[in-house]
This record gives structure tokens, sequence and C-alpha cells, in this order.
């Protein structure tokens, strides 16, 4: 793996706030920033008190607003970054009127597109929530000042018999995405083995559902990322099946697939739940993480983007939920949910990632966002 971009990645003064962390209550008490005292060590220190479990973190505007989805309490929040200090100040929380919030991405492209009609600005002015719980994505808007406000636009779960295998089984969406490039929103619905896929349509009020692509029963389809150099390429990290897909899509919304590898090593035998899939800038290889193996997963891809196995390293701690690469790409660092921690490993193309020996106290540790 090489860098994105070296020089974005400097290391603010001491006690100035470069990263935040969530996690899950009752041990995580709200949103953390993450601190380099004078000795150079890594800590995790309160920054905004929230009930209920902040699980995902999103930095919008710039970095000055800082989305988050309370996914026990069923809410979405968003609060101001301090640009000198990094201090946070709640400006708006809501309920989501779904269960479970576990994923938003903002609607960057439909906005860019309303903004050049408008003169608007061309910031994201929605964001699309997917809710776990009940299967729902759910539309919330962002007001002038950079607020998430209630949610206002609903999507069902797709269960009709000609889509799922088992028209009775529970929804679980897990991740919602916009396409880089194309009027598309893809999202992972984890109990029904779906990848469902939307059309754009600036004429139309709500998205219009395709096809998607059914995966094979007990698949779990989790988390997935975009090939950089090539978006028509997808690959979709399955936490049930403990596998990884490889996806292909065209500008019509139609999903093939390629490819399925197990995201577990030769021989494996246990029990294994896979949870995040990164994608290095550079377009070369795939992390995935495995819970209760407690392991990185490390996929080479070659120049037409097929995945082979490389190998794994131990994740250091218990139940690894989420990784993020540095700004620069050297690193990646690893939330560790029952371990309460997170432990940074260092990158290189041609070796697996290595451990720096540096862990940072994290109480029920779920994701980490860099300012």
């Amino acid at each position: 793996m090489t860098p994105s971009n070296p020089a974005i990645f400097s290391i603010p003064p001491e006690g100035l706030p470069f990263a935040y962390a969530g996690g899950y209550a009752p041990q995580c008490e709200g949103v953390h920033a993450l601190v380099r005292d004078a000795d150079g060590r890594v800590h995790a220190r309160l920054a905004a008190a929230l009930s209920g479990s902040p699980t995902w973190l999103h930095l919008a505007e710039g970095g000055t607003r800082l989305h988050v989805l309370l996914e026990d309490g069923h809410e979405l929040a968003t609060l101001a970054v301090d640009a000198a200090d990094g201090t946070l100040t709640l400006l708006s929380r809501h309920a989501t009127g779904g269960k479970l919030p576990v994923h938003l991405v903002l609607d960057a492209m439909a906005s860019s597109a309303e903004a050049s009609d408008t003169g608007a600005s061309d910031a994201a002015r929605h964001a699309w929530v997917a809710h776990y719980g009940d299967g729902t994505l759910r539309r919330a808007a962002i007001d002038a000042d950079g607020a998430l406000q209630p949610t206002d636009r609903v999507i069902a779960p797709r269960g009709h018999a000609e889509a799922v295998a088992d028209p009775a089984a529970p929804a679980h969406a897990h991740m919602v995405r916009r396409h880089p490039r194309w009027p598309l929103m893809l999202a992972s619905d984890l109990g029904r083995d779906l990848m469902r896929v939307w059309r754009l349509d600036a004429s139309a009020a709500d998205p219009v559902e395709l096809d998607g692509l059914r995966l094979p029963t007990g698949s779990g389809p989790r988390h997935f990322v975009f090939h950089p150099q090539d978006d028509a390429q997808v690959y979709l990290l399955n936490e049930q099946a403990n596998a990884l897909d490889w996806l292909g899509l065209d500008e019509a919304g139609r999903l093939t697939h390629r490819l399925r590898l197990s995201s577990l090593p030769p021989g494996f035998e246990g029990l294994s739940y896979a949870s995040d899939l990164l994608i290095a800038p550079d377009g070369r290889r795939l992390c995935a993480l495995n819970r209760l193996h407690d392991a990185i997963a490390v996929f080479d891809l070659d120049g037409q983007g097929r995945p082979s196995w490389r190998g794994e390293t131990w994740a250091q701690g218990s139940y690894p939920r989420s990784a993020t690469f540095s700004p620069d790409g050297h690193e990646l660092w690893v939330s560790l949910q029952r371990s309460h921690q997170i432990c940074v490993f260092r990158l290189d193309v041609e070796a697996l990632p290595r451990f720096d020996g540096t862990f940072i106290a994290m109480p029920g540790a779920a994701c980490v966002v860099f300012r």
C-alpha cells in the first residue's frame, strides 16, 4: 500500500485532537477526541457526552461538522467542530424513526446537480441512513448550518418472493453508499442476502429501485467498497459466510458476480464474523476484518482488479469492528470493541500490516475518523 498524500497528515500540537472515536455503551459515554501528549503517546478523552452508542462517525463540511449515529439510541446527531482547538458542540439530535442506525452516507452527487440548477453551494444537503434493526433506509435533510434534521423519506425493506430466498427473513440494512460517478445508490441487506440498487433520478421524488443482486443464502452482505481507479468494480464482504465477493457494476445499475473468496485462512474451523472492508488508495490491496477469529485478512488486487488471498495478521485484541487508514496511507487504525482499545498497524505494499506497538485505551471501541 502506498501513501495517498503524505503531505496532508500533519500532527497537531500537543493536546489538540487529530481524530475522533466512538464506541458502544455502557463503556463508551460519547464521542472521544484522540490527542498526543508530550512524549508522543495517544490518549482518548471524552469530548462530547452522548448516550446511545456513537458507533458511526462522519466528518463533513470541510471537517467543521461531525455527524454521529447513536446506534442503541436510534438517533442521529451533528456536532460543530471548532477549527482551532477541535472542541465539539452539539447542534442537533433527532430520532431516526428506524431501529439501530449503523451507517450514513451524504447525498453529495444529487445535491451537486441541484446546485448547478439553483446556483447554490455544492455541499451535500441530504444524508441516507441504513438501519440494521428494521432494514429501512431513511433520508435526513442537512440544514444551512450543516446539521442533520429529522428523517423525511423512507425506503422499506425489499421482501417479495422473487427478490429473496426467504421473504420472511428479517431485513438488516447494513451499509448504504452513493456511486462515485453514476446516479446510483447501493445498499447491503444482511438479513435477506441482497445487494440493493437504486437509480437516483432528479425528476423522481424517490430513488427508483432496480433489480439488485441476490446472494447465496447465508451470505450476510455487510460492507462494500468501490475500486478507486475503476468504480465499475465492487468488493463486498459477507459477515456470515466470511467471504469476499468481487462484483461488476454497469451504468445501468446491473450487478454481476465474478468471484468469491474466503476471508479466513485455509483450514480454519470455528466461528467468525467478518466486519469491515477497506481498499488501499492505490487500488492494489484490500483489508478485511474478522471478529472472533480476530485477524486482518489481506487480499492483493491485480491490474484487472481480481482479488487473491495474500495472508493475515493478528488484530492484537478482541473483536475488530472497524478500521481506518491514516490520511497519509501509512497506517491502519483498528477499533477492537471487546478489548476496549485501538491498535495501529504500519502498512507496506510488500508485506502484511505490522503492529507498531501502539495501544490506545478506548471504551467499547467501534470507529475512528481523522480530522
